[in-house]
This record gives structure tokens, sequence and C-alpha cells, in this order.
């Protein structure tokens, strides 16, 4: 009776060992599998200018994973664009904001004609799956460490805002907020809202929001527009 309990001891030890160590492996799995380096994702190497042709504009770029994206935002004087305040000073820090949609109302059908061709040649307005592939390659939505990556070093002063980010692929979004219809600007140095050029119902396209964290949403309103390399 004593050597069968002494032998059930035995197992139970080895039971525990193995259990520890298949802990610490899928730990160790986990951890690799959240982890990400900047170095690799979005080196340095991948950024630069190009020039806009249609206006001269001079665009900062940086590589993404694979993909190249705009690393301001779009500053060309489309059909119902807008600046900051309606100040096209503003304009040169913040980029314009947008309407996508027909007629530049707040609800309505996309204006295809308007995405095809507010971009500079050879750039598009990212689709929705697009910037996913971008967030998701760097950490992923609702993620307070991942929209830190995204955000720039500076102008992220509103109490609601998260503060300001470390901007480790270059990317520098800034907190332009939106423009609410027929003058007034919203969320300035709180959120940044771009767009993208898919729909999530017959009147209303999805958005992407940083402020807090990285979210996908839909936003009516003009915002800005970070154009992706074709």
């Amino acid at each position: 009776m004593a050597t069968f309990k002494i032998e059930v001891i035995k197992m139970n030890k080895k039971q525990a060992f193995l259990s520890i160590a298949l802990a610490a492996f899928l730990a160790s799995c986990s951890d690799d599998s959240n982890s990400w380096n900047a170095s690799e994702v979005c080196p340095e190497s991948g950024r630069g200018t190009f020039v806009d042709e249609r206006d001269g504009q001079v665009y900062k770029y940086t590589t993404i994973g694979d993909q190249v994206w705009m690393a301001q935002n779009l500053n060309y004087a489309a059909e119902y664009s807008v600046c900051y305040d309606n100040n096209e000073l503003n304009c040169d820090l913040w980029g314009r904001l947008y309407s996508l949609l027909e007629n530049g109302e707040n609800e309505a059908p996309m204006n295809y004609a308007m995405v095809d061709s507010i971009c500079p040649t050879g750039w598009h307005v990212p689709s929705e799956q697009e910037w996913t592939k971008m967030i998701t390659s760097i950490g992923q939505y609702g993620d307070k460490e991942t929209v830190k990556i995204l955000k720039s070093t500076e102008f992220w002063n509103h109490e609601n805002s998260g503060g300001n980010g470390t901007d480790e692929c270059g990317f520098g979004a800034l907190p332009g907020g939106s423009f609410f219809t027929p003058s007034k600007s919203e969320y300035m140095y709180q959120n940044a809202m771009f767009w993208t050029s898919t729909m999530r119902s017959s009147r209303k396209a999805y958005a992407i929001f940083l402020g807090l964290d990285v979210s996908k949403g839909i936003s009516p309103y003009r915002n800005s527009i970070r154009c992706i390399k074709d």
C-alpha cells in the first residue's frame, strides 16, 4: 500500500513538471505572435518623398509591410474639400478635409469618379481591407499601443486624445478631426478620421478612426485622406 502511494506522488510531480513546461511553451508562442519589429515591418529604408504632378505638392511616404502609404494627409484642392477653420494656410500642415460622397452630401452613394481621381497618379484611396491589412501588420483594432505607432509625436494635446504617439513607422497621423457642414470643424487635436473607398451601406462609407485607440466605423462628414500606392 505504501509503495503504491509513493508511485502516485512521483507521477504527480512528473505531470506537474510537464504542465509547467507546456504552459511556458504556449506563453512563449503567444508572445511571439503578438510581437512585432519596426525595423522589419516598416524600415526607414522604405521611406522617402514623391511629387504630385498635378500641383507640385511634395509628399512623404512610408512602407508598412508590403504597402506604401502617404505619410502626410492629402492636400489637393478637389471639389467639396475644405481647410481647417476655412483657412487655406492650415492645409499646409493638416491637409484638406474631403467628401467622397455624391454632391458633397453627408449621406449619399460614393462618388467613384471622385475616388478614382482624387489621389496622385499611381496612388489610390485605400479600401477598408487595405487599411485593415496595414493595421494588423503592426497590431490590432481597439488597441492603445497600435494607435501610438501610427500617431505623430506632437499635436495630440486634447484631454480625450490619448496623447502623442511614437510614430515608429513614420505614418505621422495628425489629429485633424472632421468638418461638419456648413462651417464647423470638430475633434481637432483629438481624433484623426480617414476615408476608405469601401461602402458599408448604400449611403455610408467605412472610415478609420484614430484617437484613444484605432477603430473602424462610418463617418458622413468631411475627413482626411491617406492615399496608398497602386
